[in-house]
């Protein structure tokens, strides 16, 4: 209040000149209480004045009012943000509920307590997001911190019991900290669950499904004279249905409540239930035969209710939906305002028609409103039987304002409103699940009954807490939820390990892949569902092709790298594997036999990374030093040599595969296949070994996924850039003698290539028997 005075705009309290004078020096001050003094209800008070400011309605005040209430939600969102590398923190800080009045002054408490008789010390009004959803803080809800709770929160990752005073069955005994879930380490039957909001939401939905379905059938098979079976369990349900949303509505409050897309559509529902209900026993019971036609009358209208809540609870996240409940209010609010209006041209002119015509309200009514739809034109026709000079005044009059103006006014306000959510619709998606997340997590234990059982938990454990203690009414409370939620409490515990398991977001996503697996352990033939593949059509490939490249890069980390690089390979695969990009068929484990070393080697060191280009320098220090450095030779290109190794040349022992330690070299246990990693050090050291030899030859790289293509010389003679790729120690011979050759020079060469690595291949296939032996 001491630095706002003049009405200001979100863009200009964010422009770089007030920033840097009025925003830093704030946001400092804030952040070091926060911090030196481990106040973390700093965003909880900033967003509890916003609620205050927007409140304002005098006139003269509201503009600057309004300016304040945008500063407090921008400090909020930078204080939050100090605290984004602890979840834990910024869960505390979102979740808890603050005493307000903690640190007011002494004579502030005093004067409370004197002029109010209900006047509490350690009243608490909610908690930060609570209050940014009172506040409309859209923008703070949006911000990136906030979401990684709300996300956290609405999927059961981060679990907190929250304070409530209003349960209708409360059952607060133990109350567990805020902690991280992990569905391995909680019981099989964990009763929280149920109050996890991505669970409830499921819940809710089929809970809303079993009723439509219900009262389909009870449409369908309902008897006038009696309640027959199917509608006396839609009654039963329904009633079950009607007091889990009263629980709602007394747990969260009106203005909580009613910021949720559907709830307006539920109490409307509640109250046309409960006519329905009340006229159809009292004309039963009674035998009243107008009251059972009514009740049923009230049932069919229950179904213009039934089928739009169904649509909006599937089709939640629409951008439709979304706006059309913002549409739904203004359009309300704009035709009560003109029926109050046009009421006086219906008096008007039912006063005239008096005189002359006779008719009544209701046929005048009647008219007014088919010229007000533009349906038809009978007011027209009979305006001048009010009144020869009025009456054709007073329907003009009264078309022109309905038919035309108002008309174009409404529409113009549903665009505009439209316009307004369709340029952030996120943020509106992000509030609306900000609701439904604090709406999933409150405290009244009845939501952990599902309709129609709740209705026996009301009747049954509401007398027992007044009875029972509340270590005892904890007990018989968890064990009344694990017994009649059993079969949902197994499925989300099975539902939880799979989704951990595979690393999945969401149901659709878990579902998918563990059938995806069931299906790949069938025979292809007995896979009944495959015609489904081709329906998706060729991008149902794009997954496969990163999918067999990820196996490759897979087996060959297993087959080049040894000990804890393998693990390291199996799980960067598995980093890499996304929700959407699930491996369908089971991984092969391929592992090496564990290498027994000797007692006088240490224990050899994980291999460095695999570079992509070696330097000229290093490369020529191998050069001078082959066995120096064992490991960087293990990184060199397989390099094919036409005439260093003879066609009948016999390995030597020191050219046996051996491992080095400082005692000497160590002979490779038995059993162990080298495979392609092998073939690569062999080539290289041998290239190394034999550089003396391989002036004369000409050498070539072999291009493959295992070795990049070379660009520069790897050594040889005393200028390491004075030789090609292809000739170490001779110079390129001239352009004229290579177009003589032409294309017999490089079929000779190939054809050399070639038969050298047929005699490498018969080389390491002979190392490979003598190893087994």
């Amino acid at each position: 209040m001491h630095f706002i005075d003049t009405p200001l705009s979100y863009e200009a309290l964010t422009a770089p000149d007030l920033t840097y004078t009025l925003i830093h020096p704030l946001l400092e001050k804030y952040c070091n209480l926060q911090r030196a003094h481990s106040n973390l209800s700093i965003v909880f008070c900033l967003l509890l004045n916003r609620v205050h400011f927007i409140r304002d309605d005098n006139i003269s005040t509201a503009a600057v009012s309004q300016s304040r209430a945008i500063l407090c939600e921008i400090l909020a969102i930078r204080t939050l943000r100090d605290y984004g590398s602890s979840m834990m923190d910024l869960t505390v800080i979102l979740t808890t509920s603050w005493p307000i009045y903690s640190g007011a002054p002494q004579d502030v408490l005093v004067h409370g307590r004197r002029e109010f008789a209900d006047f509490d010390d350690e009243e608490r009004v909610g908690n930060a997001i609570e209050m940014a959803i009172m506040g409309t803080a859209k923008r703070f809800i949006k911000s990136s911190s906030c979401q990684r709770v709300i996300d956290g929160i609405y999927s059961g990752r981060y679990v907190y019991q929250a304070e409530s005073s209003h349960s209708i069955l409360s059952d607060t005994y133990k109350r567990t900290p805020i902690h991280m879930y992990d569905p391995h380490k909680a019981p099989l039957l964990d009763h929280y669950r149920l109050k996890v909001p991505a669970i409830r939401s499921v819940l809710e939905y089929s809970n809303f499904l079993i009723l439509f379905v219900l009262f389909i059938i009870a449409m369908e098979t309902n008897e006038l004279q009696r309640i027959n079976f199917w509608e006396g369990f839609f009654m039963i349900y329904a009633l079950g249905f009607t007091l889990e949303k009263i629980a709602a509505m007394q747990e969260h409050g009106i203005k909580v409540y009613f910021n949720g897309t559907w709830n307006g559509f539920d109490m409307v529902f509640v109250g046309t239930y409960g006519v329905y209900a009340f006229l159809r026993m009292y004309g039963v019971y009674h035998d009243r035969p107008w009251a059972r036609a009514m009740g049923v009358d009230s049932m069919a209208a229950i179904a213009c209710l039934m089928f739009p809540r169904l649509a909006f609870v599937t089709l939640k996240n629409n951008l439709m939906v979304l706006s059309l409940r913002a549409m739904l209010l203004q359009f309300a609010a704009l035709m009560m305002i003109a029926a109050f209006c046009f009421c006086g041209f219906l008096y008007g002119l039912w006063t005239l028609s008096r005189n002359s015509a006779g008719y009544s309200i209701s046929q005048i009514g009647w008219w007014m409103l088919d010229l007000w739809f533009g349906l038809d034109a009978s007011g027209f026709d009979n305006a001048s039987q009010f009144d020869p000079i009025f009456g054709p005044v007073l329907m003009i009059t009264y078309a022109c304002l309905s038919n035309t103006l108002l008309l174009t006014v409404l529409v113009s306000i549903l665009s505009n409103t439209f316009a307004t959510i369709n340029e952030d619709a996120a943020a509106e998606a992000m509030f609306r699940k900000a609701v439904s997340t604090i709406e999933g997590v409150k405290a009244d234990s009845l939501f952990s009954y599902q309709p129609p059982i709740n209705l026996i938990a009301l009747c049954v454990m509401l007398p027992s807490s007044y009875i029972l203690s509340p270590r005892w009414f904890h007990k018989v409370n968890v064990f009344m939820i694990r017994i009649t939620s059993f079969p949902i409490l197994l499925m989300i515990s099975l539902y939880e390990r799979q989704a951990k398991k595979n690393g999945t977001t969401n149901i659709y996503e878990t579902l998918s892949v563990v059938t995806e697996r069931v299906l790949e352990t069938l025979p292809r033939k007995f896979k009944l569902l495959n015609f489904l593949e081709g329906l998706a059509g060729s991008d149902g490939d794009i997954d496969m092709v990163f999918e067999i490249e990820d196996e490759l890069a897979m087996e060959s980390a297993l087959a080049t790298d040894d000990g804890p690089s393998n693990m390291d390979a199996l799980k960067h695969h598995d980093r890499r594997l996304s929700p959407y990009s699930t491996a369908t068929r089971p991984r092969q484990q391929t592992q090496a036999p564990p290498q027994q070393p000797s007692s006088s080697s240490p224990p050899h060191p994980p291999p460095a990374p695999r570079t992509r280009l070696n330097s000229l320098m290093q490369r020529g220090a191998e050069a001078a030093h082959p066995f120096t450095s064992p490991l960087a030779q293990l990184f060199q290109p397989l390099i094919v040599d036409d005439g260093g190794i003879p066609e009948d040349a016999e390995v030597p022992p020191a050219q046996q595969p051996t491992s080095l330690s400082p005692s000497g070299p160590v002979a490779p246990p038995s059993g162990v296949s080298y495979g392609p990693a092998y073939r690569r050090r062999l080539s290289s050291m041998h290239h190394v070994r034999d550089h003396s030899h391989v002036s004369s030859g000409h050498h070539h790289i072999r291009q493959n996924s295992e070795a990049p293509r070379m660009l520069f010389p790897t050594g040889g003679g005393d200028d390491p850039f004075s030789a090609s790729p292809d000739q170490h120690t001779e110079s390129i011979p001239p352009a004229g003698d290579i177009e003589e050759k032409g294309n017999v020079e490089w079929m000779r060469r190939l054809e050399k290539m070639e038969a050298a690595q047929a005699r490498i291949e018969a080389l390491l296939e002979k190392i490979a028997r003598e190893v087994g032996k």
